[in-house]
């Protein structure tokens, strides 16, 4: 009883640390598909990533998708997936803020 305990409390702490949205942002922008990636090929993507140590959840999978489609982060056409405009906005300013440091003023000595 106690060995089951464990093994569900271990399995609990590995999908945590796996993140699927963010695997899921990933692989669409990997992918960079105009008309946005089908569901089969970003699963693929992220299969062939997962590690070899970690067990795929496809349900988990599929409420990523959902979720994300419900928050606006992505826009599902069909059965294919692409960011959304404003998902996309907030990306690029992330990363411009993380990345953008404040550069040294240099100063100006005017000859006479």
């Amino acid at each position: 009883r106690l060995t089951t305990r464990l093994q569900s409390i271990l399995y609990l702490i590995e999908t945590a640390s796996m993140t699927y949205k963010d695997d899921i942002v990933e692989a669409i922008l990997e992918l960079k598909d105009r008309t946005g990636s089908s569901s089969i090929a970003i699963k693929k993507l992220m299969q062939s990533k997962l590690a070899k140590d970690k067990k795929w959840s496809n349900y988990n999978f599929l409420q990523a998708l959902k979720s994300g489609v419900a928050a606006g982060e992505f826009v599902q056409i069909k059965n294919s997936y692409k960011l959304s405009a404003d998902f996309k906005k907030s990306l690029t300013s992330k990363s411009k803020t993380t990345t953008k440091k404040a550069a040294p003023k240099k100063k100006t000595t005017t000859k006479k």
